[in-house]
């Protein structure tokens, strides 16, 4: 089965960067990116 998964590169104020390593490590996700996609899909 083919990925159907796409690369996107942001730049983000640190501030935001920094809030979202804080989530990831407080939520105990694994990765910086897994944390992202977790904060999207509660935001749509």
């Amino acid at each position: 089965m083919k990925d159907n998964k796409e690369r996107v590169e942001i730049r983000m104020p640190k501030v935001i960067l920094e809030k979202i390593n804080n989530y990831q490590k407080e939520n105990g996700i694994t990765t910086r990116t897994a944390a992202i996609l977790e904060l999207i899909r509660k935001g749509l």
